[in-house]
């Protein structure tokens, strides 16, 4: 028997997190027809790639979940919930600095990079890249696991400024993994390399929520031969697997 994360909010589906997602967009889009006023400094989006004013800070807290494929749970269909913390910051000459936090106390993952933005008209665009840390570790049934690696997501983005506060964007990734460690006690295994093992595409929506608060609604979808969360499973399959993430987010 093989090591499993215990999934914090088990109980909860993805199907009924979608259901909430639709009662949260519902709720936002009637804020969003009472004030659309954005804070000082500009309107504070932390998806759709507009410029930021130089030395300000944008911040949003939430929670992602996603849904392992069947073929490396077994059967069994296990979520990891995670609280999602994701910060942007504003430099000079339309560059921004994007940083983005996943914690589930046992396993956890941190990201930051640049961006290159630019806005014309309602469109908008960027291009970036990401450098990430995961690790993880598990003590379970006489298992002493523990696992962590480093990642890079260059990226690009597409958004559209729906007017009245409401802005959309699609946004495309190429997941590459440069090296993992993981041990199971004594024994240790590492690997490095810088092969893509797979891409995502998310596709997200933004719009006031309450006063002055906005609200971010994204889904992503993943086609990859890895993800982090998933490495207490010792996958073996060498092709490349779905996993969709929901996230719900709110800018501070």
């Amino acid at each position: 028997m093989r090591p499993q994360i215990i999934p914090f909010l088990a109980g909860v589906s993805l199907r009924r997190m979608a259901v909430a997602l639709v009662i949260l967009l519902s709720s936002a889009e009637f804020a969003g027809a009472q004030t659309t006023e954005a804070k000082e400094g500009g309107q504070p989006l932390l998806l759709f790639p507009a410029p930021v004013p130089q030395g300000t800070f944008w911040t949003s807290l939430g929670f992602t979940a996603i849904a392992p494929p069947v073929e490396i749970t077994e059967a069994l269909q296990v979520r990891w919930p995670a609280f999602d913390y994701h910060t942007i910051y504003g430099l000079r000459n339309n560059f921004t600095l994007d940083g983005r936090a996943s914690v589930q106390v046992l396993q956890n993952r941190f990201a930051a990079g640049p961006r290159w933005v630019s806005k014309v008209g309602p469109v908008a665009l960027s291009l970036g890249y990401d450098l990430a840390y995961w690790f993880g570790y598990l003590q379970v049934e006489g298992f002493d696991s523990k696992a962590h690696g480093w990642q890079g997501t260059p990226n690009v983005t597409l958004g559209y400024d729906l007017g009245r506060g409401i802005a959309a964007s699609v946004k495309g990734e190429l997941m590459m993994d440069y090296s993992m460690s993981s041990s199971q006690g004594d024994l240790e295994v590492s690997s490095n390399s810088k092969a893509a093992t797979g891409y995502a595409l998310t596709m997200s929506l933004e719009q006031p929520f309450y006063h002055e608060h906005y609200l971010t609604l994204s889904f992503r979808a993943m086609y990859t031969k890895f993800f982090w969360q998933t490495w207490s499973l010792y996958s073996t399959f060498d092709r490349y697997l779905f996993f969709p993430e929901i996230a719900v987010g709110f800018i501070l």
